[in-house]
């Protein structure tokens, strides 16, 4: 799988995506966003739940 980067087109649509919805991430919660993107690691909203509550998003 490709990796994204932070000025990659990919990240950048996710990004005015969220702007539609007026949410934002800082910069660096996009960091860690692309961590566990980039980490292979399937995306579930468990794996979310748990990265916020665990302080790594």
């Amino acid at each position: 799988m490709k990796k994204i980067q932070l000025n990659s087109p990919e990240f950048n649509r996710v990004l005015k995506n969220l702007q539609f919805e007026n949410l934002s991430l800082t910069p660096t919660l996009q960091k860690k966003v692309l961590e566990i993107v980039n980490s292979g690691e399937q995306i579930s909203p468990t794996i979310i739940k748990e990265a916020l509550k665990n302080g790594k998003v």
